[in-house]
């Protein structure tokens, strides 16, 4: 009994290793470290050196798997209901109606959202890992979708040969796209909840 109560005291006694002269509010999730409240409140249970650690980056593999999750949410919705209407009307006329392109903007603005909650698209999500600005700081939507999707997706419809070079930058060891490399962001493993 003198053991806890010695363990207790002794926690109780410990001061913040950021903050000297703070007490202790917590121990650190991921190393042990105590900090003080102020710190506690920066993160989930974690101090202020495991907060702002550089997170792991992101397996090629689920980069991949996660585009093709995203392509296949924006392509299906509208290839499903262009099928539907030349069905129903069949000319040329069904596939350039507009009502065609809604299900893809619906889910444009499903993905912006997302991507300001979370810095992750549903692909990303599903796959566990988010967009990251180069200092590991959240990434900005504009950034996000600006950089890193209009402008490689523009300058693909003038130069095919682009979006190949674009994804072999993904083989370095930083694991970093072309669209990365403009936009100064990384994709690393999101962290669990």
């Amino acid at each position: 009994m003198s053991d806890f109560r010695e363990a207790l005291e002794s926690i109780l006694e410990a001061q913040c290793s950021e903050h000297p002269g703070f007490s202790a509010a917590i121990a650190c999730a991921r190393c042990g470290t105590f900090t003080c409240a102020f710190c506690a409140s920066s993160g989930a249970g974690l101090c202020l050196r495991c907060l702002h650690a550089a997170p792991e980056l992101a397996t090629r593999r689920a980069r991949l798997a996660a585009c093709l999750v995203d392509g296949a949410a924006l392509l299906l919705p509208s290839l499903f209901l262009g099928v539907l209407r030349c069905l129903a009307i069949p000319d040329e006329a069904a596939m350039k109606a507009p009502v065609v392109y809604a299900p893809a903007l619906l889910v444009l603005l499903v993905q912006a959202n997302l991507i300001r909650g979370t810095g992750a698209s549903l692909g990303k999500r599903l796959l566990g890992i988010r967009v990251v600005r180069g200092d590991g700081l959240p990434a900005e939507v504009w950034r996000i979708a600006l950089l890193r999707n209009a402008l490689p997706m523009a300058l693909c419809g003038y130069c095919v040969w682009l979006g190949l070079v674009d994804a072999l930058f993904l083989v370095g060891e930083k694991r970093r796209c072309l669209h990365d490399w403009v936009a100064g962001t990384r994709v690393v493993k999101a962290p669990r909840a």
